[in-house]
């Protein structure tokens, strides 16, 4: 036996070990770009960092009241929700049962974007996604609106002082 026969293949079982190598480097390498570049979003039930459960959860309640209070279109409780500080309270109360005379609620949900609370106020950015019909004409939309909101504590509840549109 000669040993030429025997290094022979040598070459293409280097060449298809190497064709491999690259393969799977190549591989990896992609999957691990692929992982770095996907956006990290956190979960959307969670507070903002720095802000205390607690005062989370009691503002979120604030939110969820106004919505309970939109759709079942209760005047008093969706007053309850405003700060006595806040400007042109009567005419809010009026505007709002002006909107329920015209317009039905199908869906309203909310999103805290952004909280920042220092002592007895807080700054809340909040995006309303809201699904209604007019009355008399049964077409659904739906609207998308993003407002600045300032809370003031009054005694152990979050009250809206001041509603500033986000342009």
């Amino acid at each position: 036996m000669k040993l030429s026969h025997l290094f022979r293949p040598f070459p293409l079982i280097t060449a298809g070990v190497v064709i491999i190598l690259v393969v799977v480097g190549g591989y990896l390498l992609w999957q691990r770009h692929y992982q770095t570049s996907q956006p990290i979003t956190p979960p959307l039930q969670s507070p903002p960092p720095g802000i205390e459960t607690k005062e989370a959860e009691e503002i979120k309640s604030l939110f969820e009241t106004i919505r309970q209070a939109n759709l079942k279109k209760n005047i008093d409780l969706f007053m309850s929700c405003y700060s006595l500080d806040f400007k042109d309270r009567k005419s809010k109360k009026l505007d709002t049962l002006e909107n329920w005379k015209n317009f039905n609620y199908l869906d309203l949900t909310y999103r805290l974007k952004k909280q920042i609370i220092s002592g007895d106020t807080a700054n809340v950015r909040v995006e309303w996604l809201i699904k209604i019909t007019k009355k008399g004409v049964g077409k659904p939309e739906d609207s998308r609106t993003v407002l600045d909101v300032v809370l003031k504590r009054e005694g152990d509840r979050w009250k809206i002082k001041e509603i500033k549109p986000v342009s």
